[in-house]
């Protein structure tokens, strides 16, 4: 059996901390003994923090965590900003933010500061476990993003009324976009588009040239402001 996957959770709500135990620590003895792990439930809670500020004090004193799972919103320091933190003094932790916010420009911005994984609490405990068991394996989790086409996002352009650029993108090129924008590894793609590996590459280099950008970032932001995926 392998190791279990140590977490540290983070919420401001008691009934939310609960639950999350619920879900990472199914398998709790009647006597108090610790919990059990197994290779299709490999996890373990080694800290819970209610703030930004306890989940930071927490990590400078456990010995070793793998993954951080905390709410967007908490008091003091929110969710975001504890997760940079986190990155810039402990860049081997993974941390997902786990909220009820479902906000494009929020999880855009996550996705472009180089976050692991954003899991809406609607989206319930199976994506959840996944989602931390794959960033554990070094891959990043996001959700599809709402396509907002209103101007409730502040930087969001105007629309363009020229040619769009998404018109020059082949429609395998558009499926491939799409899926980089979920977060989809490489091989990930490959393997849902029944595609080979340099294959991938090949679509995201002609992505990136015809769209004339360079990064991820650049990718998530001109989706959104011209939904390409919709």
């Amino acid at each position: 059996m392998s190791k279990p996957i140590k977490v540290l959770i983070a919420d401001d709500h008691d009934i939310v901390l609960d639950g999350l135990k619920s879900i990472l620590n199914p398998f709790v003895a009647e006597s108090g003994a610790a919990p059990t792990h197994s290779d299709a439930h490999p996890f373990q809670i080694v800290g819970v923090a209610e703030s930004g500020e306890a989940v930071l004090a927490r990590l400078a004193s456990l010995p070793e965590v793998d993954v951080v799972v905390l709410d967007y919103y908490m008091s003091g320091k929110n969710g975001l900003d504890t997760a940079l933190e986190i990155k810039a003094k402990h860049p081997a932790i993974r941390v997902v933010l786990f909220s009820m916010e479902e906000s494009d420009a929020i999880i855009t911005e996550a996705f472009a500061q180089n976050l692991d994984g954003y899991v809406t609490k609607s989206e319930g405990r199976r994506r959840l476990l996944d989602a931390i068991k794959r960033v554990h394996k070094g891959e990043r989790v996001f959700p599809m993003l709402k396509q907002a086409k209103s101007a409730a996002l502040p930087w969001q352009p105007v629309a363009k009324t020229a040619l769009a650029d998404t018109e020059i993108l082949s429609k395998r090129e558009k499926e491939v976009a799409c899926l980089i924008v979920q977060g989809r590894t490489t091989q990930q793609i490959a393997d849902t588009l029944s595609i080979a590996f340099n294959t991938v590459e090949v679509h995201r280099n002609n992505i990136y040239r015809k769209l004339e950008i360079n990064r991820v970032a650049e990718l998530v932001k001109y989706a959104l402001e011209n939904n390409l995926c919709g």
